[in-house]
């Protein structure tokens, strides 16, 4: 008979059941985050050390971010930044990430002191290495690797090798997403679902070019292609069918990755890029191979895989015990399916990463869209990272699940890594015995060979059934950790070391009071050498310059011309001495820098009465090169210029109203004239009056001009890139496609 207590104890038991099954689900994922945050635990639990204090962080990073910042709690997507070279495109620029949500997060947390504060900062960047090793534990397991194998994998991606030793966010928010891309591939190529999964590949990889850089998704993409390219030669896939699986993740990432996609093309093929070359390039041109000089990993490097310390362009450092593991997943486990895919590309990650080292590299440059762009080869060891993580995951459940039928293969292991360990340390002892305490110069060789005998000692106690299974798994992570924490945010400075990046951002607050104590709508010109950051996005004031990878092309003809200064209404100059300015500061900054006044700067908005029409784009800078009365009545376009009218009497223009992608003028003109604004000329602009469409004319050839007849009028300025909403809509379209494709997946 059914009672009341035990209806009531039935369910109990379900819940606690459900409890433990939801309990059992989540814990990887709640030992990802420990693992993280105890790698990272210099930036997670204190506020005694930063990543941010480094040279682009500090200069770039953080000032786009403030600027993103207070347009966001402004309820603003911030799409255009108003302080730089007279206004740029913040999305088609890339690095500043605006569709990337992980971001906006970031974006929406209090601020201190009106900037960003420390600890969130900080969060944000364990949160990036989180997600990454969590897509990593779910490619692992896809591909059948068991949970605790997934979770060493998960762990040596996210905390090691390229996701350890990069601290631009853009960089790394791309990177988070290659095992996802990965995951979808290879079910693709293993006949699950295959058009679909291909397609839901090919939508991650889109995805990832919102973090904030081209760079490694077209490494991700890469792989891919790799991939495609290795079951064609090994494991019968047709060349037709490679080719339809390759066009369709290419036209899913390119129609999911259309928001950033469209809007950087719009941007960068009207901009100039600085890529460590004497010369800035344009979009249409390629990068000089001569970069790739300065970016590649040398092949020494290499061993950077197993030897803790630093090396250039990239540490590629995963530890001895995850690139052993690796090593017996190939050797000994070598009829695993996903053996010698993995082993390929962690391969083809080496050739690449090499550049100028490799022929191969200098192929895929000639041959291969964007590849190029990609100047920084080094960054390529991200897919031997990813490719060692899996193929150490594989390794370890091969360790742990067949002892006994390769335990004479485990001591041959540990007697390598202890006789490796123990050269090492004699290499120390006859340091210290001839050279004294130069044996103490080398701690990376000391911690090699550390972690040499401790591995070996787990391989011989396994081997021996001197160890339980658990204590076996503990020992593992437990090694990976240690070597891991060797490296992994080694570099970071206490802070009573100081941290002169960031300093310098507060060493100019008095500077920024006093002018935005000053009246009126103006802009400011800082010397590079005093001021190496972006005072304009950090402080929230318009500049004539700025720190980035470009601009667009009609500024940077224009950029240096007097007259282009005048124009863009600087008003003061911030320096230790005067350039282009009154002698003697108008205010003299704590830091030694002064304020200077800069006579003839224009008014944010201003009216013309007399235009040219000029043929030569190489003389637009001459063009500026008149007198300050001269360029103030009249402008001059490149091509054919509309009709304005000469007349007697003043004109009045003045702005009302000015925001980030907003500019309100109120005009009265005695006669049909151009009223321009100061702001730089670029696609996505729309100008009403009076509520009318109006064309906007590239007056001064790099500047917003609007034609207008006599009489009162508004002038609405508005930026409206219609590259991001046709982006959406193709991003719509692309969503709409993979659920179509996923219903219908099991015919395709």
């Amino acid at each position: 008979m059914t009672t009341p207590s035990s209806i009531a104890t039935a369910e109990r038991r379900s819940l606690q059941e459900a409890l433990r099954h939801a309990a059992r689900k989540a814990a990887p994922a709640v030992i990802l985050l420990a693992l993280t945050i105890a790698v990272f635990w210099k930036i997670a639990l204190t506020n005694q050390y930063t990543w941010l204090n480094g040279g682009d962080l500090a200069d770039q990073v953080l000032p786009f971010v403030t600027e993103e910042i207070a347009q966001w709690q402004n309820g603003h997507l911030p799409i255009w930044d108003p302080h730089q070279w007279g206004g740029q495109s913040l999305i088609g620029q890339d690095q500043p990430g605006v569709l990337f949500p992980l971001n906006w997060l970031w974006w929406s947390a209090p601020l201190w002191r009106g900037h960003i504060a420390l600890q969130f900062a900080n969060w944000y960047f364990v949160l990036i290495h989180y997600f990454a090793a969590l897509f990593c534990y779910l490619l692992a397991r896809d591909l059948g690797l068991s949970r605790f194998a997934s979770i060493c994998a998960g762990a040596s991606f996210a905390l090691s090798g390229y996701m350890a030793d990069i601290s631009w966010p853009q960089m790394l928010n791309g990177a988070m997403w290659g095992p996802l891309v990965l995951l979808f591939a290879l079910r693709s190529l293993n006949g699950r679902r295959p058009v679909w999964s291909m397609a839901a590949a090919g939508a991650i990889a889109g995805f990832s070019f919102f973090g904030g850089h081209h760079q490694i998704p077209t490494y991700t993409l890469l792989c891919v292609a790799f991939l495609l390219a290795f079951y064609v030669l090994f494991r019968g896939l047709s060349l037709a069918r490679a080719a339809l699986l390759g066009a369709v993740c290419v036209l899913f990432a390119v129609l999911i990755g259309a928001p950033q996609l469209l809007p950087s093309y719009e941007y960068w093929s009207r901009s100039l890029r600085w890529v460590s070359t004497a010369q800035p390039v344009g979009f249409h041109d390629q990068v000089p191979y001569s970069v790739f000089d300065l970016y590649s990993l040398h092949p020494a490097a290499i061993l950077g895989l197993i030897v803790p310390t630093v090396f250039p362009v990239i540490t590629p450092f995963v530890g001895l015990t995850i690139l052993t593991f690796a090593i017996l997943a190939v050797t000994a486990a070598a009829r695993s399916r996903m053996a010698s895919p993995f082993a390929g590309l962690a391969i083809f990650g080496v050739l690449i990463s090499l550049g100028r080292y490799s022929v191969f590299h200098g192929i895929m440059y000639g041959l291969l869209p964007l590849v190029d762009k990609s100047r920084t080869a080094g960054f390529a060891m991200y897919i031997v990272d990813l490719a060692l993580a899996v193929l150490a995951g594989s390794g370890i459940d091969f360790f742990l699940e067949q002892r006994r039928a390769i335990g004479s293969h485990l001591r041959r292991f540990g007697q390598v890594l202890l006789a490796f360990g123990a050269l090492l340390f004699l290499f120390l002892l006859a340091q210290g015995v001839f050279d004294g305490k130069k044996m103490l110069d080398y701690p990376p060789a000391a911690q090699l060979a550390l972690s040499a005998i401790l591995l070996a000692c787990v391989f011989f106690s396994w081997a021996l059934d001197r160890i339980p299974l658990r204590g076996a798994m503990l020992s593992i992570l437990g090694l990976i950790l240690f070597e891991v924490g060797m490296v992994t945010s080694n570099n970071y400075r206490h802070i009573e070391l100081g941290w002169p990046y960031l300093a310098q951002l507060s060493s100019f607050d008095d500077i920024a009071g006093f002018l935005r104590s000053q009246p009126g709508h103006f802009r400011i010109l800082t010397n590079g050498g005093d001021i190496a950051f972006n005072f304009g996005d950090w402080y929230g004031l318009d500049e004539y310059g700025g720190v980035g990878a470009g601009m667009t092309e009609n500024i940077a003809a224009m950029n240096g011309s007097e007259g282009s200064f005048h124009l863009l209404g600087v008003s003061y100059y911030l320096g230790r001495q005067p350039w282009h300015s009154d002698r003697d500061p108008i205010f003299r900054g704590r830091s030694g820098v002064n304020v200077y006044r800069v006579p003839g700067a224009f008014p944010r908005a201003w009216s013309v009465h007399s235009i040219e029409s000029q043929q030569d784009p190489a003389q637009r800078q001459a063009y500026l090169n008149v007198p300050i009365d001269q360029l103030v009545t009249q402008t001059f376009v490149m091509g054919t210029a509309p009709a304005l009218s000469h007349c007697e009497g003043g004109d009045a223009v003045h702005v009302t109203k000015m925001s980030a992608t907003d500019l309100d003028i109120e005009a009265d003109m005695a006669c049909p004239g151009m009223v321009v604004a100061g702001n730089t000329f670029f696609p996505g602009w729309r100008a009403d009056v009076d509520g009318s469409r109006a064309t906007i004319h590239e007056a001064y050839a790099f500047l917003q001009g609007v034609v207008v007849a006599g009489g009162h009028h508004r002038i609405h300025l508005h930026y409206v890139p219609m590259s991001l909403y046709l982006g959406l809509a193709l991003s719509a379209v692309g969503l709409a496609a993979l659920g179509l494709l996923s219903r219908f997946a099991h015919r395709v």
